[in-house]
């Protein structure tokens, strides 16, 4: 998904959350919300890697060793079910 959809995404689910009077999607649309910031951080940090930004640096922003940062922002392997 292209930043620009995260974004649009993202002001869509604020809006949600500013306009509707039920808890439980309110609650729905902050947990959405999560989720798609969770995947635009990732995706910057992948983008600043692919730039040359340094794991350190990286984690020196986070307020962490490098090697934290690594381990929260590197790809995952996929496994496929046999």
């Amino acid at each position: 998904m292209t930043k620009k959809k995260v974004f649009a995404q993202l002001k869509d689910t604020v809006e949600q959350i500013e306009s509707s009077t039920s808890e439980i999607d309110r609650l729905a649309a902050g947990r959405t919300l999560r989720l798609l910031a969770d995947q635009l951080e990732r995706d910057l940090v992948t983008e600043a890697r692919a730039a040359g930004v340094r794991w350190a640096d990286i984690g020196e922003l986070y307020g962490t060793s490098k090697q934290s940062v690594q381990q929260r922002f590197r790809a995952r392997p996929t496994t496929t079910a046999d």
